[in-house]
């Protein structure tokens, strides 16, 4: 068996400096095998990030867009300055712990026989910003206030970059007999009396199932899309372009997920999704046998890798709070 050997520019490891282990036969495949899995491990590290370097670049990027709307932005944001909103109505707004308590005493109103109070250790915390929007010409400007230091912009939201022609805009729902979601809907009551679920009345729909499918209207390519659950059809003219800009475009494929039941793009794409999470797994891994094998990393190694444990789990138990205080 041809066994690339380590070369200098390798991790060093345990095996790389002690020659005594492998005297015997034994030993020296031992060794062969461990050194051979060594180089195994680190070359799916290095080609496995070289082949989903896009995918890397794409959720990284993407990633602070959504952090970040000021990021690569189609939206342009517009400071407000501080005496614009000191001279308005936010002087009077109340603060947190304010608000609060005036809703405490509208739920005690409205219960007298409950006994309501703060838990002792909550802090009342606002969710967002302040935001209302109004339309100008084609643009839409939403103003942005901070409830808690009263900072304020002014966001301005353009047209879409890309309007798609209706098409028939007369029809906009269409009545099929058999009406496909009923079919689907009682094979789904059949389905869970089949299998031991009681039902009671018909199973409610859940989500939008959807047919998408190309035609030609009078000689023009078009996109029809009909939803089963209410037999509303969307016609529109069909060039070949996203319906969305450029920046959404990318957004969408960072949070695109699932399988559709149809071998597509969509399908293909979601198995580098899965690519991507095992080659994360797998880099953690393999990161990990890397820092090993070079003795004199171990102690500031142990060092890093015990602060990034101790962070993550703060981090764990202060998000697991934030999500079962907030109805998020």
């Amino acid at each position: 068996m041809n066994v690339e050997q380590p070369t200098n520019d390798e991790p060093e490891s345990a095996t790389d400096s002690n020659t005594d282990d492998t005297t015997t036969p034994v030993a020296r495949q031992r060794w062969k095998l461990t050194s051979w899995l060594l180089m195994l491990a680190r070359r799916t590290h290095l080609y496995a990030g070289l082949f989903l370097l896009p995918w890397v670049v794409l959720y990284g990027v993407t990633g602070a867009m959504f952090n970040h709307q000021s990021l690569f932005p189609r939206v342009q944001f517009q400071p407000v300055p501080v005496d614009v909103v000191r001279a308005t109505s936010m002087t009077e707004f109340p603060a947190a712990g304010e608000l609060a308590t005036q809703v405490i005493e509208a739920l005690r109103s409205a219960n007298p026989e409950a006994q309501i109070e703060v838990l002792t250790g909550s802090e009342p915390e606002f969710t967002n910003n302040l935001m209302f929007e109004v339309q100008q010409g084609d643009e839409k400007k939403v103003v942005h206030i901070n409830p808690v230091t009263n900072d304020t912009e002014i966001a301005t939201i353009p047209p879409e970059d890309f309007r798609p022609d209706r098409l028939l805009s007369d029809t906009r729902n269409i009545e099929l007999n058999p009406n496909p979601q009923d079919t689907a809907q009682e094979a789904a009551a059949s389905i869970f009396k089949d299998s031991g679920i009681e039902v009671h009345g018909a199973p409610k729909p859940f989500g939008w199932t959807k047919l998408n499918f190309l035609v030609s209207i009078d000689g023009e390519p078009a996109r029809v899309t009909y939803v089963l659950k209410d037999g509303h059809v969307d016609i529109f003219k069909y060039d070949g372009s996203p319906d969305m800009p450029l920046r959404g475009f990318f957004l969408r494929l960072h949070t695109s997920h699932g399988q559709p039941p149809t071998w597509n793009g969509r399908m293909y794409w979601s198995l580098f999704v899965d690519a991507m999470a095992i080659a994360m797994v797998t880099w953690s891994l393999t990161g990990l046998l890397m820092w090993w094998q070079i003795k004199r990393t171990r102690r500031i190694g142990f060092v890093v890798l015990a602060t990034s444990v101790g962070t993550a789990a703060l981090m764990y138990f202060a998000m697991q709070n934030f999500y079962a205080s907030n109805m998020l």
